[in-house]
């Protein structure tokens, strides 16, 4: 099984940071468990062992589209989440869990939902599977 190359994750990590505007190490374990989730998704949809370099920013983008949904509660990731924000797969809808307390865990039908809503960017890396 094929891993995720460590410069790439801590690149995307840093980029998604620079994108919430987060200064501190303090949501590094939580960014990178997103990371390498979302980095097996790719590889997993595309049929690839590792992602190619100008998939980074959607890699990125993918990352805090799950932060966003998951972890909307989080001080740092709940200032960039609109309060109309959502995922939509067809006639499926997936919000932000809100900031009613609740702890949310990765759910794989928000990931899959994100993974769909990027298929356009995702499509041209595709490879057969024979």
């Amino acid at each position: 099984m094929a891993t995720l190359d460590i410069a790439d994750a801590v690149e995307v990590r840093e980029t998604v940071k620079a994108r919430f505007r987060i200064a501190n190490n303090d949501l590094d374990t939580l960014i990178d468990s997103y990371v390498r989730e979302i980095g097996r998704r790719i590889r997993h949809y595309c049929n690839i062992i590792d992602i190619p370099d100008d998939l980074s920013d959607v890699w990125a983008s993918m990352v805090m589209d799950a932060l966003r949904v998951e972890q909307s509660d989080v001080p740092g990731i709940a200032e960039n989440v609109p309060n109309n924000m959502s995922v939509k797969i067809g006639d499926t809808s997936t919000a932000p869990a809100g900031s009613s307390g609740e702890i949310t865990a990765t759910n794989k039908s928000v990931i899959d939902a994100i993974v769909l809503n990027y298929k356009a960017d995702l499509h041209a890396h595709r490879k057969l599977r024979w």
